[in-house]
């Protein structure tokens, strides 16, 4: 049955062009049908496969078989479970985004091969499993989000991305070796159960930077942004409940590994590192997608705080909820930016509250994502704020956090929402019908997982996970003042005082930090560039040296090439003049 989860959508995408050559108008309805039948296999493997572990043989080596694991424990149940809800919504929502037959068959073929590598990913129960489906990630991310390689910025964002994650490709590699030479298994379970190694904290580092790399973290986070090149559906798909979400989920399942390497402080000063980041380059940016894009960064770096502050089930309540919020954002965005001719500033896009079927999902996403009472968002980050808050440092930070989340999202959502004289040039009654029922449906989720916070501590903990959920009054108090005022603000300056571009540019310039990292990437590339240079020009000179003196022996041997004769009479007469020589200098 697990493997049934993993090879149907592959063979789904692998038939969909030879099943839709010439058709092209099914290609959507066929994804659409393929994710929903998987989405049903999900939730029968839920309770039919609950707790077991799959292995199949791959191939041998001095008499020890490597197997493709697979499991199904909590954690891979939520994760699986996420990318079936998700999974079928995305394709619906793509089924009127895609609109051009030449490039609705290969779109589809491509989401299909990400979803089931994620799917894989989800289900996998040990690290060779886990890397086949990183890698699958990898390569599909990559064509996705250079998927409209006609544009001059796309193939760029496409090799950016995949150069930053073979960074952590490669510190995998080097962990999993560390992790086989210390305990003979790549299994996930008997790893966990073992005692810990003198070499366990090295491999543990380099899995971090795998994950930090995947879920785009300090220093690796720039790539995100620049993967908004791709569709929005792809944004969507990649911020809610795919790729992005790889690297922390991997450390939620090998959490444990984590803190008995001692690496708690480590986790939760790149997760602050990077929360406030996020935050700060949403805060500056004016495009849509890269605003959603910042905020997925800093919503990653608040799960890695709270794992560092070993708080799984908070962690993992925010992982759900993020994934329902971040959905529908970048659906209300990519609908927005299709009624404007694909227009991302925000200052250029006109309003959509006279179309209510837009507006609304667009205004219960911005309402979850602030942290506002009663939506899901509340929930998951009261429950992080509320682990934070035995760390006075980590927990003025999240209040900030908050205050400039609430910011930065309600200034989208008032300057859309103005009156503008040029408003009715936006065609946002022509949007497909396809695209609006996917929102629509993906904000009631956003809704309906409220309840979860409910459950959650109870589901995780009958299944092993021995921790409990709270949210503190004077925490949940603090965190809406905080979020009150950032709305205030907001409102003041984009709604009330309507910035001048001179504002605007002041505060972009003030908090653009991404522009001193990515400065910064150029210096190390330059660096490194220099050096390689100078290795070269010293190779030059060795082998320089070497050639002139092979050149020297090649005219040398071509001179003494003249007496080799081959006449043994030469070589005769030769000889005894030489021996006649040799006696008369020894004679005087």
């Amino acid at each position: 049955m697990l493997t049934l989860l993993v090879i149907f959508p592959l063979l789904a995408a692998s038939f969909l062009a030879l099943l839709t050559y010439g058709k092209e108008k099914y290609t959507g309805p066929i994804v659409l049908a393929g994710s929903l039948i998987t989405s049903l296999l999900i939730a029968y493997a839920s309770f039919s496969s609950y707790g077991k572990i799959q292995e199949l043989g791959w191939f041998g080596i001095s008499g020890y078989t490597f197997h493709i694991t697979t499991q199904l424990l909590p954690l891979n149940i939520i994760l699986a479970m996420l990318i079936g809800i998700i999974t079928p919504l995305i394709m619906l929502y793509s089924m009127g985004y895609i609109d051009s037959k030449m490039e609705r068959p290969r779109f589809f073929f491509e989401m299909g091969i990400f979803a089931s590598a994620m799917l894989l990913f989800a289900i996998s129960g040990n690290f060779i499993t886990m890397f086949i489906a990183w890698e699958m990630l990898g390569i599909t991310s990559y064509l996705l989000i250079g998927f409209w390689y006609h544009k001059e910025h796309a193939p760029y964002a496409a090799r950016k991305s995949i150069s930053t994650i073979i960074i952590g490709d490669f510190s995998m590699l080097a962990a999993m070796l560390i992790i086989w030479s210390s305990y003979h298994t790549f299994s996930f379970s008997a790893i966990l159960a073992a005692p810990s190694t003198v070499y366990l904290p090295i491999a543990m580092i380099l899995v971090l930077v795998a994950c930090f790399t995947k879920s785009a973290q300090f220093p690796f986070h720039e790539w995100l942004a620049d993967a908004m090149e791709g569709p929005t559906p792809v944004s969507a798909f990649l911020h809610s409940s795919t790729m992005v979400k790889a690297g922390v989920f991997l450390v939620l399942v090998l959490s444990p590994l984590f803190f008995k390497a001692g690496l708690s402080e480590l986790i939760l000063s790149i997760g602050i590192i990077s929360v406030i980041l996020g935050a700060s380059n949403a805060i500056s940016s004016h495009h849509v997608k890269k605003i959603l894009a910042y905020s997925t960064i800093e919503d990653l770096g608040l799960m890695f705080v709270a794992i560092g502050l070993h708080a799984i089930i908070a962690a993992v309540l925010f992982f759900i909820v993020q994934a329902f919020y971040k959905a529908v954002l970048f659906m209300s965005a990519g609908s927005i930016m299709r009624a404007n001719n694909e227009e991302e500033d925000i200052y250029k896009l006109y309003g959509s509250s006279s179309r209510k079927s837009l507006y609304v999902p667009m205004l219960i996403g911005v309402v979850s994502i602030a942290g506002i009472f009663p939506l899901s968002g509340f929930f998951g980050k009261a429950a992080i704020d509320t682990a934070a808050s035995s760390n006075i440092f980590a927990y003025a930070i999240l209040v900030i956090i908050d205050f400039a989340t609430s910011a930065y999202i309600f200034r989208w959502m008032f300057i859309h929402s103005r009156k503008n004289s040029k408003a009715h040039q936006s065609n946002y009654a022509q949007i497909p019908r396809s695209m609006i029922y996917a929102g629509a449906i993906t904000s009631a989720l956003v809704i309906l997982a409220a309840v979860i916070f409910f459950y959650i501590s109870g589901f995780l903990s009958y299944y092993g996970y021995s921790a409990s959920l709270s949210i503190s009054l004077l925490d949940s108090i603090i965190e809406t003042v905080a979020v009150a005022l950032g709305i205030a603000l907001s409102y003041k300056l984009f709604i009330l005082a309507k910035p001048t571009g001179e504002i605007k540019t002041r505060l972009y310039y003030a908090l653009f930090n991404s522009v001193l990292v990515n400065a910064a990437y150029a210096y190390i590339a330059n660096a490194i560039m220099y050096f390689a240079e100078g290795i070269n020009v010293l190779d030059e000179l060795i082998y320089g040296f070497f050639a002139s003196g092979g050149e020297g022996m090649v005219a040398i041997s071509n001179k003494l090439r003249l007496i080799v004769t081959g006449d043994t009479n030469n070589y005769l007469i030769a000889f005894v003049a030489g021996i006649i020589l040799i006696i008369l200098l020894l004679l005087v």
